[in-house]
C-alpha cells in the first residue's frame, strides 16, 4: 500500500507542478457549454459584426447587430420578456464598454424584450489590455442567466501603460476611473481589517478558545455565561461602540465630501421594437429530421409567397450556427472559430414563385452539429427546435422568417 502511493505522488507531483509553472491559455466558447434548446429557442442573432479586429490600447470597436427573441422561448425557462438586459462577454477586464444601445435607447439599465420581434443593437468599447479576445454579445436574463451569442475574435495592441480611462461627472469635474476613490476603498479595508484583527486577537489571548471552551460550556450547561468575564463584556462594548461611531462618522463624512450624489438606478427602461414592414413570406414546419449518422439536419416547409417576386432560402440560422446556400449568398468564416458553413444549405423546391405556395426541403449537413455539441438535442425530454431562415428574392430583398416545431432523431438504421 504504502509503495502504491509512493508511485502515486511521485506521478502527480511533477503533473501539479507543471499545471501550476506553465498554465495554458484559456481559450474558452461558453456558448458550447448551454444546451442545444436554449441556445436555438432563446435568442437568434442577426449580422453581428466588429467595426474592426484589429486595434490598439485606446481605439475604439463597435460590435453591432440584430437579434430575435425567439417566439418558441422554452417554457420552463424565465422569459425574456420580464427583465434583460445587454452585456458583453470577454475574459476579464480587456475593454471599457463607453455605451450600448438598442433601437437607439441606450442601455444603462435593464429592459424587456418581446418574443418574435427584430432589435438593433450597438455596443461601443475601448481597448484595455493587450492580447487576442473571443468577443460575445450577451443578453441576461433575470432568473435565465445569460444568452450567449456568437464571437468574434479581436486583438488588442499597444502599451497598457497609456490606457487612459477618463470621464466628465455631471458638476464639470474630470476624473480618472482607473484610480478615481481609490485611495479611500483602500483606507476603509485596512480601517476595517485593523479592528476585525484586534477583535481576534483579544479573544486568542482566551486560549484555549475551540475545543476545551466547547466542553466547558456543556459541563456548565445553563451557567455557560460565566465563561463571559466582566472584562469580555467591557471589551465587547468598546468594540461597538467604535463599530456603530466609525459607520455613522463614513456617512456624516461623506455626506460632507461629497453632498451631491445620485443614487444607482433600478427602474427598467422600455425599448419599442424596430418598425418593420410584415412580411409577405409564411412558412409552416412539416417536419424535422436529424439523421445522427450524416449529420445531416432535414426540414420540410409550406413555403406561402405573397410577395410579388420569386424567393429562394439563402440561409438557414439556429443556435448561432449558419448554413449558407452558395447560389444565393457568398458568406465566409470571420476567423477559425466563426461559425458559418459556407456551402451547407441544399435547397430542394425553390425558388417559391409570386403567390405561390410550395413544399420545399432543406437539408443543413455540416460537421458543426457534432462540434459544437449541438447533437445532445436528441436525447432531450423537450426535442422542439427553432431558427430563422432568410429569404431572398431576386431583388436581394431579405425576409427574416423564424419557424419552431419537434424534431425527430434518425438513428439511420436499414429496417429488416
Amino acid at each position: 500500500m504504502k509503495t502504491t502511493m509512493k508511485l502515486l505522488c511521485a506521478f502527480l507531483l511533477p503533473l501539479i507542478a507543471f499545471c501550476v509553472i506553465y498554465p495554458s491559455p484559456s481559450v474558452a466558447h461558453g456558448e458550447r457549454a448551454q444546451m442545444p434548446q436554449l441556445r436555438m429557442r432563446t435568442v437568434h442573432w442577426i449580422d453581428v459584426e466588429a467595426s474592426t479586429t484589429k486595434l490598439a490600447v485606446n481605439e475604439i470597436v463597435k460590435i453591432s447587430g440584430k437579434f430575435m427573441p425567439s417566439k418558441y422561448w422554452p417554457h420552463h425557462v424565465d422569459s425574456i420578456e420580464d427583465t434583460a438586459y445587454l452585456n458583453i462577454g470577454v475574459p476579464g477586464p480587456s475593454f471599457v464598454r463607453l455605451d450600448s444601445r438598442v433601437n437607439g435607447v441606450p442601455m444603462i439599465r435593464s429592459t424587456s424584450f418581446r418574443k418574435g420581434e427584430v432589435y438593433d443593437f450597438e455596443i461601443t468599447m475601448k481597448a484595455r489590455k493587450v492580447g487576442r479576445y473571443h468577443v460575445h454579445t450577451v443578453i441576461n436574463v433575470k432568473g435565465a442567466g445569460p444568452m450567449i451569442g456568437p464571437g468574434i475574435w479581436v486583438e488588442v495592441t499597444g502599451d497598457e501603460a497609456a490606457f487612459v480611462n477618463t470621464a466628465e461627472t455631471l458638476l464639470g469635474e474630470t476624473i480618472d476611473l482607473e484610480s478615481y476613490g481609490l485611495g479611500n476603498v483602500m483606507a476603509w479595508s485596512a480601517l476595517w481589517f485593523a479592528v476585525g484583527l484586534a477583535w481576534f486577537v483579544y479573544w486568542l489571548t482566551k486560549c484555549p478558545i475551540v475545543v476545551p471552551r466547547f466542553k466547558r460550556a456543556r459541563e456548565l450547561g445553563p451557567e455557560a455565561d460565566q465563561m463571559i468575564t466582566t472584562m469580555d463584556r467591557r471589551m465587547g462594548g468598546i468594540f461597538l461602540t467604535l463599530t456603530l461611531s466609525l459607520i455613522v462618522g463614513g456617512y456624516v463624512y461623506a455626506q460632507e465630501r461629497w453632498p451631491i450624489t445620485t443614487p444607482l438606478q433600478t427602474g427598467k427602461i422600455d425599448v419599442p421594437p424596430l418598425d418593420q414592414p410584415p412580411t409577405p413570406i409564411a412558412i409552416k414546419l412539416i417536419e424535422a429530421r436529424y439523421r445522427i449518422p450524416g449529420r445531416s439536419f432535414r426540414m420540410e416547409f409550406d413555403v406561402v409567397n405573397d410577395s410579388d417576386r420569386p424567393v429562394t432560402i439563402g440561409e438557414f440560422a439556429a443556435g448561432n450556427l449558419r448554413f449558407i446556400n452558395a447560389d444565393v449568398l457568398d458568406v465566409k468564416p470571420k476567423d477559425e472559430h466563426d461559425l458559418v458553413a459556407s456551402d451547407a444549405l441544399r435547397v430542394e423546391g425553390a425558388p417559391v414563385a409570386a403567390g405561390a405556395t410550395q413544399r420545399v426541403v432543406i437539408y443543413a449537413d455540416d460537421a458543426m452539429w457534432e462540434t459544437e455539441r449541438m447533437t445532445t438535442m436528441i436525447s432531450s425530454p423537450d426535442a422542439v427546435v427553432a431558427g430563422v431562415l432568410s429569404f431572398f428574392d431576386d431583388a436581394g430583398e431579405r425576409h427574416l422568417v423564424e419557424f419552431g416545431g419537434p424534431m425527430i432523431p434518425d438513428f439511420g438504421m436499414v429496417p429488416r
